[in-house]
């Protein structure tokens, strides 16, 4: 019988140090990867405005860039003829540097201006059906950063939707339930946005009507 519990005391104890054992590998697992690479743009090499930011997307998430604002994977610095990047990692650990060279030109300040998209400001007779569908889309004259967007008939509340900013154009869809109305004026409003330079959007409004009934 002692022999018996002996043996089950040592096959317990076996048990418990591989259940450690194994839990000491989760939690190095846990570790956070450092970050090895940093893509800029615009790219290094670039021609690019003296008051412009670059922006640096990592390929793991960092504490701290110096030098630049942001979080996580996504940081900005203002731009110089020669940047080194240089972070620290969510282990604690450094990283870089990476050598970043530009060519600076005149500062730009020329503000960004809505240049096209589904609808422009002033029209008229416009069809909601295919906005309804295919959601509204607004191009820039540049690309820009992203901001707020919203849409509402005029003197009315503001219509849910979701908005997509990629480079030089923002898309709007309109959330489950949401539709535009015949023979109504709307209004979208667009705030927050900035070029490379900081420039702000210039004419941020866009009223349309939309036609009535057939």
């Amino acid at each position: 019988m002692q022999k018996t519990l002996r043996a089950l005391a040592l096959m317990m104890a076996v048990l418990i140090a591989a259940f450690s054992l194994g839990c000491g590998d989760d939690e190095e697992d846990d570790t956070p990867a450092a970050a090895t690479a940093v893509t800029a743009t615009p790219p290094s090499g670039s021609e690019v405005a003296a008051n412009a930011t670059i922006t640096l997307a990592f390929d793991q998430p960092v504490d701290a860039v110096a030098g630049a604002t942001g979080s996580g994977k996504n940081w900005t610095i203002p731009v110089a003829a020669s940047l080194n990047i240089t972070w620290t990692n969510k282990d604690g650990t450094d990283g870089g540097p990476q050598t970043l060279t530009y060519t600076l030109k005149a500062a730009d300040k020329t503000a960004p201006t809505v240049s096209g998209g589904s609808v422009k400001n002033g029209a008229k007779d416009v069809d909601p059906a295919p906005l309804n569908e295919s959601g509204i889309v607004i191009e820039f004259s540049e690309e820009v950063s992203q901001g707020t967007v919203e849409l509402k008939p005029e003197g009315g509340d503001v219509i849910g939707t979701e908005a997509a900013w990629e480079g030089k154009k923002v898309s709007l869809t309109m959330l489950a339930g949401k539709t535009l109305s015949n023979e109504t004026t709307y209004v979208i409003t667009i705030g927050g946005v900035k070029d490379g330079a900081g420039n702000a959007l210039e004419g941020g409004t866009i009223k349309f009507t939309t036609k009535g009934k057939e």
